[in-house]
C-alpha cells in the first residue's frame, strides 16, 4: 500500500460526513450515481456487474468506511473525486493510532477481507496519518483491472 494518492489534479463530486452505519446506505447511493462518465465506459458485454465503476467504488467505500467506523473514531469523512479515467475514494477517521491491516481471512471467518476487497478492486490504495486523523484511500480505475475480470468470471461460471 502507497502513503498518499499522487498529486493529479482531480475534479471533486462529493464530500460526506458519517457517525455511524446506519447513515452508510444513502451516501452509497449518492456515489453510484455520481460516478458516471459521459461518454460511458464501455465494457465487454459479457462483464458481470461488479465490473461496473460505480458498483466497485460502491463496494470500496462500503469496506473503507465499515473498517474506519469499526476500527477508527466518527466523525467519518468520505470523499470522492475523479481523474479522466479514475475514481479516488478517502475515508478519514478520527483515530491516527489505529493503522489499517490487511487480514488473513478464513473461510468460516466472519470479517478481515475488508482491505484485500479494496485492493483487488483499485489500481493502488494506501494510508496516511496527518495530525489528529488518519486517512485510507483507494484508487478505483473505469476499466477493471485484468486479474479482476477474471475472477469475476470464474465466480459467475
Amino acid at each position: 500500500m502507497k502513503d498518499i494518492p499522487s498529486r493529479i489534479p482531480r475534479h471533486p463530486h462529493g464530500l460526506w460526513t458519517l457517525a455511524d452505519l446506519a447513515e452508510l446506505a444513502p451516501v452509497r447511493e449518492q456515489l453510484g450515481g455520481l460516478c458516471r462518465r459521459e461518454p460511458p465506459v464501455v465494457l465487454p458485454p459479457d462483464s458481470p456487474v461488479m465490473a461496473e465503476p460505480r458498483r466497485r467504488v460502491e463496494l470500496v467505500c462500503t469496506e473503507l468506511v465499515g473498517n474506519a467506523l469499526r476500527h477508527g473514531r466518527p466523525p467519518v469523512r468520505v470523499e470522492l473525486a475523479s481523474t479522466a479515467t479514475h475514481w479516488l475514494i478517502t475515508v478519514q477517521d478520527a483515530a491516527p493510532q489505529e493503522h489499517p491491516v490487511l487480514g488473513s481471512p478464513v473461510a468460516e471467518q466472519i470479517g478481515g477481507r475488508g482491505l484485500a476487497i479494496v485492493l483487488a478492486l483499485s489500481s493502488q490504495a494506501g494510508w496516511y496519518v496527518e495530525g489528529p486523523s488518519k486517512t485510507v484511500w483507494a484508487e478505483i480505475p473505469d476499466l477493471p483491472p485484468e486479474e479482476l475480470l477474471r475472477r469475476l468470471k470464474l465466480s459467475s461460471a
